[in-house]
Parts: C-alpha cells; sequence; structure tokens
C-alpha cells in the first residue's frame, strides 16, 4: 500500500531534494536563537519568535533566517519522544549543532549542568548511549565511518556557550512551557551528517526485528507502527514471521520522509492527499481537487504523530458534474436571499458549498471527523443529522462517490428543515426546502417539484373559491392543503409571539387519522376567529375532511404547503380583499 504512493513522492523528493519537505515545515512555537562562529566563540545574529495561529494554521515567515531555520529544525528533532539522545528526555534536539529545550525547563531547574554536560558527552562519544546494544552500535558505527567522528572540541565549544548563556534568553519569572531553541550557523551538510548519525541506530521501530541479508539491513519501520516487547498482542501469531513487513534502511529513510511530509501537510490544515499521475496534490476541507481524478487518496491527522485514518483507490471522481439547477420553488423573497436560483451548478465544490451553508449553517466542512462529545453545535437536531449525514457526504465531495448520498441525505435534509421550522426559522427553511427540491430531482427521486407545485396551487386555488364545494383529485394535492390549511390555522393563533412549533404534530404525523385528528383539534382551538361563511376556509377544510389518500404520507408536499404562501390570503376581488378570505 505504501509503496504505490511513496513512489511518486520519491520522483517529486529526488528532483526537489529536502526543500519539498522544508518548504512547507512549520516549527514549534517558541523562540528560536540563531547562533554563529565569532573568532574563538559565537555571536547571536538573530531571535526569530514563531507562533503559528492555530486558526489559519499561518506563520510568519518573513525572518531571512526561516530558511535555514525549517532546515535545521527539521534535521535535529527527535524521531519521538521515546528515543532521545538525553535519557532525561529534558533536551530534545539530535545533535551539537542545535540545542532544544522547553523554556520552564530552565526556570524548574530541570535543565541543570549535569544534564547539559550528559548531553553533550553522549554527541562526542555515542558509544556510551549504544554500549548495550549491539545492533544500534553497529549501525551508528556504520555512519560514523561514512561521515566520519565528531568535532570534539567544537562540541566543548558549544556546550560552554549553552552553559553560560541559555539562562539569559528566559525570563526567569515566566512559565512559558514554549520550545527555545538555538541553531549553530554552520552548513546544512553537516547538519544533516549529524542527523544521520542519530536516524539511522534509531530509524527503525526496534532493532529487535533486524536482519542483515548480505551488506543490507532489514527492519520493521517506525512509522504508523507499535511492535514492541510490552504489546505482543500486535504480533501476527499464525506466520513464523511475526512481524508485518521487513524493509531496508535506504527506504526506511524515504519513508520516514514521506511521513514527515505528510506532518507538515496536516500542521498547515491540509488533511486530503490526492496522488496521482506522478503529482501529489495536499488540499484542506475547505479545498477541492479542481480536475478529474483517478488515483490514491490519504486522509490524514495528526496525533503523537501522522496517521493515515483513510487509504482508498478512487477510479473516478468527477470534478464536472452534471447540472444541478437550483430552482424557488417555496418563491422565497429574493431580496432576502444570497444564494442564485436557475443557475446550472456543474461543479462539485459549488454543490458542497451550498449543501454546507443552506443545509448544515456552514459546520458541516470543519467537522466531518469531529468526535461527536467535541462538536460544538447547541443545535441538537442540527448536530444529528450532521452525524447521520457526514461520511456518506465526504465520500461524495472527496472521493467522488455518490452511491450513498441521496439515502441519507433525503432523511438528514428532511430533519433540518423540520428543525428550522420548530425554530421558527421560515425563510431558512424555504431555501432548505429548495435546495432539497433540486438535489432530490438531481439523484431520480422524484419530476420538478417547480412544476408539480404550480399545477397544484392553480387547482386548489380554483378549488377553494367556488361557490359549491369541490372534492381533492390526488394525494399531491391533498398533502399540500394539509400544509396550507395547517400554516392558517397557526396564522390565527392570537400570541404576541407565534411558534412555528404547533405545525410539529402535522409536520410529522405518522398517518392521516393522525392529521385530521390534529385538524379536528385545532378548529376547536381557532374556530372563534373564524367567520361564519368564509368559503375559501369551509370549501377546504371540508376538501380534506372528506378525502382518504391512498398513499403514505407526503411529507415534503405538507412542507411545500406550510411554507409556501397561503391561498386563503390572496387577494382575488374587492369583498375578499377586505376580509382576508
Amino acid at each position: 500500500m505504501l509503496q504505490d504512493v511513496i513512489k511518486p513522492f520519491k520522483k517529486k523528493y529526488d528532483e526537489i531534494g529536502e526543500r519539498f519537505i522544508t518548504d512547507s515545515y512549520v516549527p514549534s512555537d517558541g523562540d528560536y536563537v540563531i547562533i554563529a562562529p565569532d573568532g574563538n566563540t559565537f555571536k547571536e545574529l538573530d531571535i526569530v519568535k514563531i507562533k503559528q495561529d492555530k486558526k489559519t494554521k499561518e506563520i510568519d515567515r518573513s525572518s531571512e533566517y526561516f530558511d535555514f531555520i525549517c532546515n535545521a529544525d527539521y534535521l535535529s528533532k527527535l524521531i519521538d519522544m521515546n528515543k532521545p539522545i538525553d535519557g532525561n528526555k529534558i533536551i530534545h534536539s539530535n545533535n551539537y549543532l542545535s540545542f532544544f529545550v522547553k523554556k520552564d525547563s530552565v526556570n524548574n531547574g530541570k535543565l541543570n549542568e549535569k544534564v547539559i554536560d550528559s548531553y553533550y558527552e553522549i554527541l562526542k562519544k555515542p558509544e556510551l548511549k549504544y554500549s548495550k546494544d549491539k545492533e544500534k552500535l553497529r549501525l551508528y558505527k556504520e555512519v560514523e565511518d561514512k561521515h566520519g567522528k565528531a568535532d570534539e572540541i567544537l562540541i566543548e565549544k558549544i556546550k560552554a556557550w549553552i552553559k553560560e548563556n541559555i539562562k539569559s534568553y528566559v525570563d526567569e519569572k515566566s512559565n512559558d512551557k514554549s520550545y527555545l531553541k538555538f541553531f549553530f550557523k554552520y552548513d546544512s551538510g553537516e547538519y544533516k551528517k549529524e542527523s544521520e548519525k542519530y536516524l539511522v541506530p534509531n530509524i527503525f521501530n526496534s532493532v529487535d526485528f533486524n536482519v542483515k541479508i548480505g551488506e543490507e539491513t532489514y527492519g520493521l519501520p517506525n512509522d504508523n507502527m507499535g511492535l514492541n516487547s510490552k504489546k505482543p498482542y500486535l504480533e501476527n501469531k499464525s506466520r513464523k514471521t511475526k512481524i508485518s513487513y521487513l524493509t531496508s534502511i535506504d527506504e526506511v529513510l524515504l519513508q520516514k520522509k514521506f511521513f514527515d511530509y505528510l506532518l507538515n501537510q496536516v500542521s498547515i490544515g491540509k488533511t486530503n492527499i490526492y496522488i496521482y499521475d506522478g503529482k501529489i496534490e495536499p488540499k484542506s476541507d475547505q479545498e477541492s481537487i479542481s480536475e478529474d481524478f483517478n488515483g490514491v487518496y490519504l486522509r490524514i491527522k495528526k496525533g503523537k504523530e501522522v496517521e493515515i485514518h483513510d487509504f482508498d483507490t478512487i477510479n473516478d471522481y468527477k470534478f464536472n458534474i452534471e447540472p444541478i439547477v437550483l430552482k424557488n420553488v417555496i418563491e422565497v423573497d429574493l431580496n432576502k436571499s444570497d444564494l442564485n436560483y436557475n443557475v446550472k451548478i456543474k461543479k462539485l465544490d459549488q454543490i458542497k458549498n451550498l449543501i454546507n451553508e443552506v443545509f448544515f449553517s456552514k459546520f458541516l466542512t470543519s467537522n466531518y471527523f469531529t468526535e461527536s462529545k467535541d462538536l460544538k453545535i447547541t443545535d441538537n437536531n442540527l448536530k444529528r443529522n450532521l452525524l447521520l449525514s457526514r461520511r456518506a457526504l465526504f465520500n461524495w465531495f472527496y472521493k467522488g462517490n455518490k452511491s450513498t448520498v441521496w439515502s441519507v441525505l433525503e432523511k438528514s435534509s428532511l430533519g433540518l428543515i423540520k428543525g428550522s421550522i420548530n425554530n421558527g426559522y421560515i425563510f431558512k427553511a424555504g431555501e432548505q426546502f429548495n435546495l432539497r427540491c433540486a438535489l432530490k430531482e438531481y439523484f431520480g427521486g422524484e419530476e420538478n417539484m417547480a412544476d408539480i407545485l404550480v399545477e397544484i396551487k392553480s387547482s386548489l386555488r380554483n378549488k377553494i373559491s367556488k361557490d359549491e364545494t369541490p372534492s381533492i383529485d390526488n394525494d399531491k394535492e391533498y398533502y399540500f392543503a394539509v400544509g396550507q390549511l395547517t400554516n392558517y390555522f397557526i396564522s390565527l393563533n392570537k400570541s404576541s409571539k407565534k411558534f412555528h412549533s404547533l405545525a410539529n404534530p402535522i409536520i410529522n404525523a405518522k398517518n392521516d387519522e393522525r392529521i385530521k385528528m390534529e385538524f379536528k383539534r385545532m378548529f376547536k382551538k381557532y374556530n372563534y376567529t373564524i367567520s361564519y361563511g368564509r368559503k375559501r376556509f369551509d370549501n377546504l377544510m371540508y376538501m380534506i375532511s372528506s378525502y382518504v389518500p391512498e398513499s403514505k404520507i407526503n411529507e415534503d408536499l405538507i412542507i411545500a404547503g406550510y411554507l409556501h404562501s397561503n391561498l386563503m390570503y390572496e387577494k382575488s376581488n374587492r369583498e375578499e380583499n377586505q376580509n382576508g378570505k
């Protein structure tokens, strides 16, 4: 699996080099002190304060030393905190050209001369650290033979400077837990050599699994892998070889660089990785790939390390989709709307943004994978329907798989519309209903709702105005009429605040018997406001009371009737204009 995605990474890495990783590198928050040789001692060149904006994921990259910092920091960091040079885990760098420590460790006394001396002594004589592990010592010796021993005189000079100056860079009254990092201004090649001396003995998950075949050493990679003596349950007990796979040092170093690249991307909010045609495109949840796609998709997350949470082969992602036309079915006031009606939506990212805004109040895009308990949504109906539909919508928007979308969205969009009505957001409910109709038509669920309503309204308008009471012709007309009558009854409520939640018993009714029972209750409640002989009301009430539908409840048409302008109040002649019939 990983080999399929590492190949295109290697191609780009071979073309660009370490910059392919460091150009997107995000250093940890803290103070970065650049120190340069000055005769027989050192001098400070600059202090660069780095703090990432947690919301935008951006950092100030304007310093002239920023590129040097990214490269040196990347080459000097530990693989993880379980593989430190300093056994006390107070100093977090891996070579003598850099020195990483948390500021509070300087103030609270954890960093003392003994810890500093021990750190630099190991860097002068790594045999001290690896003496009890012959395999790690062997690997270190191979790298040392390649690059030569460390410069012990320079190590002593750097150690002396650190011990003399480090406290002056920390406010003794501060409890700041950010990093204080020192970088001695030497060539990046020197950093790379010293970094490799640390990496090679520590790059594998555990050297206990190492095997040497010819001149090549093979071992178990460390990335997204947990296997050691404390976790025997992770071993494959059914095989003679209990570990999943072995890889060479060169391959595991390349794999580490790939995961370092992924870590950089997730650190700046780019959690969706598209790999195809030798290209790698990282995208945030707010971004979309801008062309048709066939390749490999990765979903990554930042934990203690970068984690691959989803790996999929995508065969037919379409950036351009069959046009979706958003029509003003409910006839909402266009002067209040920010949406573009009667315009063809042809791109997947456009419908993604529309669904996120109209249905989910912009909460969807940032919460595809947020734990339920961590969702900062106070509206329980919105939260419930987001949880119900987010995975199917994610698969459509980011992988092009729409096979399960409508089966989920049909239910959740209806729930969201009902929630908006219940909360009194009638305009919002109208726009949500318009979008639901557009999607229902797109997914092949129903004929054009706008055309259906034109026919129903024309027929019903004519019938309620007749002198002799007619009858309802079909179930569609009936359910629209139910919505209209519900709206009319609630309009008669004399309370200073009319709550649309009063419509819930009708909107949520599971059968026609419940609907008719609720209308009887409403009539008893509001009949004191209805004067005798109101033709429109009498006709509508009688037609609904006498009609028995054949099909199951059509919630869409009930809601359409409820949200639509009420035919009972349309002006037809002077008398009706005066009476509000």
